[in-house]
């Protein structure tokens, strides 16, 4: 697993520098044009490639659509449409924050742009965890506190990016990093413990 959330950091990373590249070299709207296309091809090349895969198998064509299309298949329901359309949209989203980082208040500041980005796609990672949940949910399941925890994570994405448009650059990585690091922090701080402290305690 953790070996697994890694690689999904070095695909984000690697693609917003890919973009940055592409930005820089072709000007902004030619880069989101060739970045939406591209991934637009690739994502449905990797759907391609696992309908033409054999079932019970492991090839090549499973390993290349899994760094094509890594993202929605906690939303899919079983379903293979979904995943190419979400990963799309995912690819989309990273260009996007490029592009607002890159010519946006905080042009000057490079470790501040990458914080920011850094907090927005924890967000963002976190927003689809939680959908995936809600998707995932047994027929009656009670998902209401889900949808509030969606609710709040859209709501401190939108907040941070419009605040970061409106040039309040410390305010927005405090809006969109500020609960990641706490709940982050807490969790870190509960693992030490139980490592330190607990793991000789009964805990029944």
């Amino acid at each position: 697993m953790i070996l697994l959330y890694a690689k999904r950091v070095l695909m984000v990373a690697a693609a917003a520098a890919a973009c940055y590249g592409l930005a820089e070299w072709l000007g902004t709207p030619a880069f989101a044009a060739i970045w939406v296309a591209t991934t637009g091809a690739g994502c449905a090349l990797g759907a391609a490639l696992l309908r033409t895969s054999e079932i019970g198998r492991v090839t090549w064509r499973n390993r290349a659509a899994g760094y094509l299309i890594p993202w929605g298949w906690r939303l899919n329901r079983g379903r293979l449409w979904p995943v190419p359309l979400i990963s799309w949209a995912v690819w989309a989203a990273i260009g996007g924050a490029v592009f607002l980082l890159r010519s946006g208040p905080a042009e000057e500041q490079p470790g501040l742009r990458i914080a920011l980005f850094a907090a927005w796609v924890v967000d963002a990672a976190a927003l689809l965890f939680v959908l995936g949940s809600i998707r995932q949910a047994t027929p009656g399941s009670r998902v209401g506190s889900l949808w509030r925890l969606t609710a709040i994570l859209a709501g401190l994405i939108l907040t941070s990016v419009g605040l970061y448009l409106g040039g309040m650059t410390l305010a927005a990585l405090a809006v969109g990093g500020g609960p990641p690091a706490v709940v982050g922090g807490c969790a870190l701080l509960f693992v030490g413990l139980v490592v330190t402290i607990g793991r000789n305690a009964r805990w029944n």
